[in-house]
């Protein structure tokens, strides 16, 4: 049976290919199974033809939460910050 940071790792590869036409990437920033709690970092790229293709950080979190759910890991916090928007 995989390690929950394996599944982790293989989820957010799963989905890299959404946000990397547009420019953008996801890393992991900390993983946390005894907490229950898992951290993103994503960087979100740029459509200069169509600005809402671009996945914003709510979907890629649920997208995230629902690769997880499907894989049998439930977790009690999912975050996804994006830097370049902190301001």
């Amino acid at each position: 049976m995989p390690q929950a940071q394996d599944v982790v790792q293989e989820v957010l590869t799963l989905l890299e290919p959404m946000v990397a036409p547009d420019g953008g990437s996801i890393r992991l920033a900390e993983f946390s199974p005894e907490q229950s709690r898992l951290t993103v970092d994503y960087s979100r790229g740029s459509n200069d033809v169509c600005a809402t293709c671009v996945l914003d950080g709510d979907s890629l979190k649920a997208f995230i939460e629902e690769g997880l759910q499907t894989r049998g890991i439930e977790l009690a916090e999912v975050t996804v910050r994006e830097p370049d928007l902190a301001g």
